[in-house]
């Protein structure tokens, strides 16, 4: 019964191997297609204390006006049809102050991988950045629980997910967009967490594409710049992502 145990590790550590591999090609596929709009992007990781998986912080120019970028980060609703592996997307509720209480479900299309799902609180804020201008902060944190109706078992639950957009002016220019990203996750279940990390250092771009794409599209590109001042605070204390015991950008 051990060797057959064994044996049986062994074969799925070869299937998940495979499947890493199909994801990478899968990857560089889709980054010879991307549209002229792709920004490059800088994408570096930081170790965590007393964790297996790593935070991940990105940085790129979106050739979009920051308020275009914003209604498409804004957009919950309609990322599945933009935004890489989300399957479902749904406002559970809004706050009075703006607060967003949202629940995602991702599907991979890779075999064997469960879809991953989990409800997560959005806090958007606006400030001013060092040339006055208005700029937008999203950060988001994991919530407890599932959505009535939702079966625990229909997904597996993350266990962590935390981080942030940040998307200021970039100077000089009214039309593109410096976006800063941060998330620190561990999508939980049997996933070795070497494939977490690829798939998170891999993924970052193509989201990133997703981004610029959908910010260049009418839909977006189209909108008028907010009129007037509105509620605009303080720049939010965005440290590390990783650090959930940070309040909420409020």
């Amino acid at each position: 019964m051990r060797a057959r145990s064994a044996t049986r590790r062994v074969r799925r550590r070869r299937i998940l191997v495979v499947c890493a591999m199909v994801l990478l090609a899968g990857h560089r596929a889709a980054s010879s297609q991307t549209p002229a709009t792709t920004p490059p992007v800088t994408v570096e990781t930081r170790a965590v204390p007393d964790r297996d998986v790593k935070q991940v912080n990105a940085q790129g120019i979106v050739n979009a006006a920051p308020h275009a970028v914003r209604a498409v980060i804004a957009d919950l609703e309609r990322y599945p049809a933009f935004m890489p592996y989300v399957k479902e997307s749904h406002v559970l509720s809004r706050d009075p102050n703006g607060d967003v209480l949202n629940y995602q479900r991702l599907s991979f299309g890779m075999l064997f991988v469960q879809d991953r799902h989990y409800v997560i609180r959005i806090a958007e804020r606006r400030y001013r950045d060092a040339d006055g201008r208005q700029a937008y902060a999203f950060v988001w944190r994991l919530e407890d629980g599932l959505p009535p109706g939702v079966s625990a078992d229909a997904a597996v639950r993350v266990s962590v997910n935390s981080g942030y957009w940040d998307l200021r002016p970039v100077k000089g220019s009214d039309s593109s967009t410096d976006v800063r990203y941060c998330v620190f996750t561990d999508p939980a279940g049997s996933l070795p967490k070497w494939l977490v990390g690829l798939a998170n250092t891999e993924g970052v771009p193509q989201l990133f594409a997703a981004v610029a794409s959908t910010a260049a599209s009418p839909r977006y590109a189209t909108l008028a710049a907010p009129a007037g001042d509105g509620e605009i605070g303080d720049r939010p204390a965005l440290a590390d992502c990783a650090d959930t015991s940070q309040p909420s950008a409020r």
